[in-house]
């Protein structure tokens, strides 16, 4: 009797372990999808982010450029509009000896504020590209490991094939935007 009673609870502690594992195995593949669902999605977001942000400083560039060449027409014609025949000679003459001041322009500091601008962009995106690919990597190798697999096959986990980033696939979403 007092055997029995050893048997049946080393077969029940065998048995527990055994669901433990095949549980713990199918909680962990569970996590490990959801961390590249979410990496999946911080993709998306970057990818929105640059389109706004891109579109958004393109256009405050632009209107910084057609401001400043306002100005400076502007600026060109209310001179000429204030000489005679005899003042435009003599400003000819001086131009030659003179340095013309013009209003200081700043569409260069503009530009160079948007292309590291872009470049940041580009880099946050990369890294997130990085990390999803990380994830799929750990999502793959988990579930195709040993006796993992054997776990997950006994509960009927559907075992999602999630691709890698790929270089090509990426094309898509890099097409030169007409920022001007």
């Amino acid at each position: 009797m007092k055997l029995t009673v050893i048997v049946l609870s080393a077969i029940a502690g065998i048995f527990l372990i055994g669901l433990c594992c095949v549980m713990s195995s199918q909680n962990g593949a569970i996590s490990l999808e959801e961390s590249v669902k979410t990496a999946q999605s911080g993709i998306d977001v970057q990818l929105a982010n640059r389109f706004n942000k891109l579109t958004e400083l393109a256009e405050c560039v632009k209107n910084y450029d057609a401001h400043e060449y306002r100005t400076l027409t502007d600026t060109i014609a209310a001179r000429g509009k204030n000489m005679n025949g005899k003042e435009v000679k003599e400003c000819l003459a001086a131009f030659s000896r003179v340095e013309e001041r013009y209003p200081e322009l700043r569409s260069q500091a503009n530009y160079k504020m948007l292309m590291e601008e872009i470049s940041i962009v580009e880099n946050h995106l990369a890294q997130h590209k990085k990390a999803f690919n990380e994830y799929v990597r750990d999502y793959n190798r988990y579930c195709r490991k040993f006796p993992t697999s054997l776990f997950l096959s006994i509960v009927g986990y559907d075992f999602i094939k999630f691709e890698y980033y790929r270089a090509d696939e990426s094309m898509n979403d890099t097409k030169p935007m007409k920022l001007f």
